[in-house]
């Protein structure tokens, strides 16, 4: 996945609170989109006079089984694998890593849409290169007026009308809806759906943490897992110092190249001392709270963000971290009463937040219970967004996703009191 890095003015290069998203760009002339008889854009009115499209995609000559809405994570746009898309020497826009034509063959339509403030990418891309898409993509795909006015709140708030509009759309009003949130995506559809301002029929829940997202917002800025990690492998390697690539190695874990590069990053370098752990790991600790108690910004700041390498003036305003960091309920906690099946897949080398066992859903120490048919599968050799090493879903990963989604499908489908 290609992940949004935030910058906040005046937090000292506090750069990853909850950044754990990716976008969706597109280079027209590279490949054939779908054809137009395939898929449908549905506009989305909001406040401001802002306004959202839904691309919808349908499988040819049959009747869809149900309407899967691609939730997007906080990066906002609707393609979970861009960096990789964009590496591609021939771009399909329709691709999503594969996503789209694995639901298309099983028999779904599929619905993306991207957060307000962004463009389709297939109407504002150009160039023949990777950075040139990229570099186009912020200059030309992203209204930067509106980006300054979004929130935690508001992007659940406009998930909720994206749901709505499909549901009043006469194309796409009588099919089941069946939501796949990707990522900080999943904390939007809990709360709605625990709400009842929407009713999916399933959840299928790619890389949403069931943790609070103000957890993931100090997991993810104090580098809990990367210090764990290295804590392991030191009990397990009796040495003074560990390079990055040893440190994987001794504590038994496959380190990506994104993994590595954050291990420096933590590290400091290419070599770590068991001396100097505590410290590091007291370092990224105080650079989450001195961000989460800087009183420098205005109420109306916003936050920048960077996008491969490319500067974005506008990310965020700043309440999104504001609610992030007061976001302190589970996913399952805020799913309450909703009844209808939930499936989480966590690829097994997420290192985003700490990952559930596998099995039935269970909330720790609170007062509600997690929905009585909700349960935990972690995919092997995958990471946040059930990418490879290569940053995209496998064939088998996908036909894992497929199942999941006819799990909850068929789930739906029972009449209701049915024993399964």
């Amino acid at each position: 996945m290609t992940y949004f890095c935030l910058a906040m003015p005046g937090f000292r290069r506090l750069r990853h609170l909850l950044i754990c998203s990716a976008a969706w760009i597109a280079a027209p002339g590279i490949a054939a989109p779908l054809p137009p008889a395939s898929r449908i854009d549905i506009p989305v009115a909001l406040d401001q006079g802002a306004s959202i499209t839904i691309e919808v995609a349908w499988p040819e000559n049959r009747t869809p089984r149900a309407l899967v809405v691609v939730v997007p994570g906080s990066g906002g746009v609707a393609d979970p694998y861009l960096g990789s898309e964009l590496k591609r020497a021939a771009y399909d826009p329709d691709s999503r890593g594969g996503t789209t034509a694995s639901l298309l063959a099983a028999g779904y339509a599929v619905a993306y849409y991207g957060q307000r403030g962004y463009a389709l990418p297939r109407t504002c891309i150009r160039g023949d290169t990777p950075a040139a898409r990229a570099a186009s993509f912020v200059q030309h795909c992203v209204d930067y007026r509106l980006r300054a006015g979004v929130s935690l709140s508001s992007i659940t708030a406009d998930t909720g009308r994206v749901f709505t509009a499909l549901r009043e759309h006469p194309r796409t009003g009588k099919l089941r809806q069946i939501a796949l949130p990707f990522s900080e995506g999943m904390h939007h559809v809990s709360v709605l759906a625990g709400q009842g301002a929407i009713q999916p029929a399933g959840i299928v829940s790619i890389g949403g943490p069931q943790v609070p997202v103000s957890h993931v917002a100090w997991y993810q800025t104090s580098r809990e897992h990367f210090a764990a990690l290295a804590r392991k492998a030191f009990a397990r390697c009796p040495y003074k110092q560990l390079t990055v690539e040893k440190i994987f190695s001794c504590a038994g874990s496959p380190g990506t190249p994104p993994q590595l590069d954050r291990m420096r990053e933590f590290a400091g370098g290419e070599v770590l001392s068991r001396d100097f752990l505590p410290l590091r790991q007291q370092m990224f600790r105080d650079i989450y709270r001195l961000g989460l108690h800087d009183k420098v910004l205005p109420e109306n700041a916003i936050l920048s963000a960077s996008f491969e390498g490319h500067p974005m003036p506008v990310g965020w305003n700043l309440r999104y971290a504001q609610e992030q960091q007061n976001a302190n309920k589970t996913t399952l906690e805020q799913l309450g009463p909703y009844t209808g099946k939930v499936i989480y897949l966590f690829g097994a080398q997420d290192y985003f937040f700490p990952l559930p066992a596998p099995g039935p859903c269970r909330v720790e120490g609170a007062k509600t219970s997690a929905p009585a048919d909700c349960s935990v599968k972690l995919v092997d050799g995958v990471s946040h967004g059930l990418e490879d090493a290569g940053g995209f879903p496998p064939g088998a990963v996908l036909d894992e996703v497929v199942r999941a989604l006819d799990d909850v499908n068929a789930a739906a489908a029972r009449p209701e009191g049915q024993v399964r």
